[in-house]
């Protein structure tokens, strides 16, 4: 499940504990500037947020963030369909999408 929120596209997660932090509900990821034909992969940066219940909505505060490097054999299988870079990021983290919604 996807969530727009200020222009951006948040995927809803099973929920990951952040120890002294909470539970993280939503999750991005971006790949960073890379050449148009990289020949040593990319990076892409990542973060989990809290699931907010007041009356602004969604999604609460990051929780955590960090980096990710995508190796040159996984981005050439990259295609156009960028569910790929998603689906790849989440089982990098070992996050799983929640489906239920």
């Amino acid at each position: 499940m996807y969530i727009k929120f200020e222009n951006m596209e948040y995927i809803k997660i099973e929920p990951v504990q952040v120890p002294t932090k909470g539970d993280a509900h939503y999750f991005i990821v971006r790949a960073l500037s890379f050449d148009v034909t990289p020949t040593d992969g990319i990076s892409t940066y990542w973060a989990i947020f809290a699931e907010q219940t007041d009356e602004e909505g969604f999604p609460g505060q990051m929780l955590l963030e960090g980096n990710l490097s995508m190796s040159q054999d996984v981005y050439d299988g990259w295609g156009e369909d960028d569910t790929y870079v998603i689906d790849w990021a989440l089982n990098e983290l070992n996050f799983t999408k929640d489906e239920t919604i």
